[in-house]
């Protein structure tokens, strides 16, 4: 987890559900700002459980557009309904900026 200017900001890497319970049990991941999805938004990540603990205000989903795994995985999507999402496929590149403790989230169309 990094935190910047007071905003969390928790990149999930590929962890597997195994390792993302092992992080929730070891660190205070409560109401995130910011998640970065872990393995594209798969099935084999993002547990219910763990997003229901992070709660983030926003994800990030690092996917390829009609990619041939159907990432990411409509289960994870509706786990995330109370989360601004945002999608590489969809939105492009996706870049933050966080100043005088504000984050502004700006997208490029791909």
């Amino acid at each position: 987890m990094l935190f910047v200017n007071n905003k969390k900001l928790l990149f999930m890497g590929d962890a597997s559900k195994k390792n993302e319970l092992n992080i929730i049990k070891k660190y205070n991941l409560f109401n995130i700002d910011v998640l970065k999805l872990g393995h594209h938004g798969s099935n084999t990540s993002s547990d219910k459980e763990f997003i229901k603990i992070t709660n983030p205000k926003y994800t990030i989903i690092s996917v390829g557009k009609n990619n041939r795994y159907g990432h990411p995985n409509k289960e994870v999507l509706d786990n995330l309904k109370n989360s601004k999402i945002y999608r590489t496929d969809i939105d492009g590149s996706i870049m933050f900026r966080i100043k005088n403790n504000r984050l502004k989230i700006e997208t490029c169309n791909p």
